[in-house]
């Protein structure tokens, strides 16, 4: 392909603000007009996503909107994190409004990274609240902008018999950089991509890899004359790049494949990894604090644990450095001693053994409680299904905890799980005030690791699988 040396951008000034139901292309004609510019073959028209989703009706009502549980939970888990870097929150409304156009959520965080319906992954699900005017007014992305271009480049070739390419362009972040630019949604008469595999590069190498995103290319360019503020300039016309006409250009032919797409890693995958990577952390944590918010979004995930009857009968206290610790912890060393002397242990097994719990449980930089809370333990008169009603309390807080777990692995913290709490249920109890219907189960230490974990040896499939005998 031979590039020309010059390319023009050119603003089309004096576009009114549009309404549903405005002629685009009409609008397009006569800013031509005004500009006294006159469409010529192989022109490219670059159209802010914005008019055209105001001219399809592409509008919605915050206030109108009613958030779902899920919108409402979203808004929970990534509002922290928002305020913590100072951003504008996001309304559950305006979730919810997402959440309508998206087919995946990809990431929430302090930002939302969706999947739309058409395949692009972006923030918000390109949902804008800029340049509408009436508050509480979003522009949706257009439900198909390939189409809303292949029209307006027909109709435009009818009116002026030139052939010509359209673009209709959108401004959208990137994973690695600060900063929004111009990309093409839709586009009509022009290829997505240039594919130059096969093409000699400057010493007569042949490129083996190079593909250029040149829609988006022209899209960014086109964005330096539209703005993003009140400059009000949202159709540009490009002249002078070389490109091979295709009136059967799809957007579709430019978005990366799943499999291929390291930003965007299959769920299962993702999961599987989280699932085989987490240990047991049994040593010193690193000096890097760890943020109370962090654990919170933990248990926060934790209470989607499966439990009887959905009882939920976890209740986690967080117990930070302190000597609320401390006297907690030498308390229990004294049930230890007194337990450890019972067995027949010598002085240097028992001090060997409390000095290493007190390090544990005193130097993470946080030790969670887990307990069961009875209370909503449903009442039998006969012993044995109050006793089996206990135990599908202990099953459900266990759910609670490996999930607890799989957080911590999420966050890239280290954890680890110790039962001590069972054999000083009173003492703790009592040293923390608590309600007289839990019952302490659990400690986890908390913190960032320092060094890797070795993966323990598990047990072959055929020893964990039972296979009943069926008798004749």
């Amino acid at each position: 392909m031979n590039f020309k040396e010059e390319i023009k951008i050119i603003g089309l000034r004096g576009i009114p603000l549009i309404k549903k139901g405005d002629k685009i292309t009409d609008i397009i004609i006569e800013a031509l007009n005004k500009n006294e510019i006159s469409l010529e073959d192989r022109d490219i028209i670059i159209i802010a996503q914005s008019i055209i989703s105001k001219s399809n009706g592409r509008i919605r009502n915050l206030n109108k909107i009613n958030p779902s549980e899920r919108a409402v939970e979203i808004y929970k888990h990534i509002a922290p994190s928002i305020r913590s870097l100072g951003l504008p929150e996001k309304d559950p409304k305006l979730i919810q409004a997402i959440l309508d156009e998206s087919k995946n959520i990809i990431r929430s965080e302090h930002v939302l990274i969706t999947e739309t319906k058409h395949g692009f992954i972006c923030a918000d699900a390109g949902i804008d609240k800029s340049n509408v005017g009436e508050k509480g007014i979003i522009t949706l992305l257009p439900k198909n902008p390939d189409i809303d271009a292949e029209k307006i480049r027909i109709t435009l070739k009818n009116k002026t018999n030139k052939e010509i390419a359209v673009i209709i362009s959108d401004s959208f972040g990137r994973a690695f950089r600060i900063g929004a630019i111009g990309t093409a949604i839709g586009v009509s008469g022009i290829d997505p991509i240039l594919d130059m595999r096969g093409k000699k590069d400057l010493f007569g190498y042949e490129l083996q890899t190079t593909i250029i995103g040149q829609v988006d290319s022209l899209a960014a360019a086109a964005q330096l004359v539209m703005g993003e503020s009140d400059e009000g300039i949202p159709i540009v016309l490009i002249r002078g790049y070389n490109f091979q006409f295709n009136e059967k250009s799809k957007i579709k032919s430019i978005l990366r494949k799943k499999e291929i797409d390291l930003f965007r890693s299959p769920k299962d995958e993702k999961f599987l990894e989280i699932l085989k990577n987490r240990r047991s952390y049994k040593f010193d944590f690193a000096s890097k604090d760890v943020d109370k918010k962090v654990i919170e979004e933990c248990i926060e995930l934790a209470r989607w644990a499966p439990s009887a009857h959905n009882g939920q009968f976890w209740r986690y206290i967080i117990l930070q450095k302190g000597m609320l610790r401390e006297r907690l912890v030498d308390k229990m060393n004294e049930k230890l001693r007194y337990d450890l002397l019972k067995d027949g242990n010598g002085e240097e097994v028992i001090k060997g053994k409390i000095e290493k719990t007190r390090n544990t449980f005193l130097k993470a930089p946080f030790l969670i409680l887990l307990c069961l809370d009875q209370k909503e333990l449903e009442k039998y008169e006969d012993t044995e299904r109050t006793h089996n009603e206990l135990f599908l309390g202990v099953q459900s807080i266990s759910s609670s905890a490996t999930y607890l777990l799989l957080a911590f692995e999420t966050k890239k913290l280290a954890a680890c799980w110790y039962c001590a709490p069972l054999f000083a249920k009173d003492i703790v109890k009592e040293s923390l005030k608590l309600p007289k219907s839990y019952i302490p189960m659990v400690f986890f230490t908390v913190g960032y690791p320092l060094k890797a974990v070795k993966a323990p040896n598990r047990k072959d499939l055929k020893e964990i699988i039972y296979e009943p005998r069926i008798l004749d």
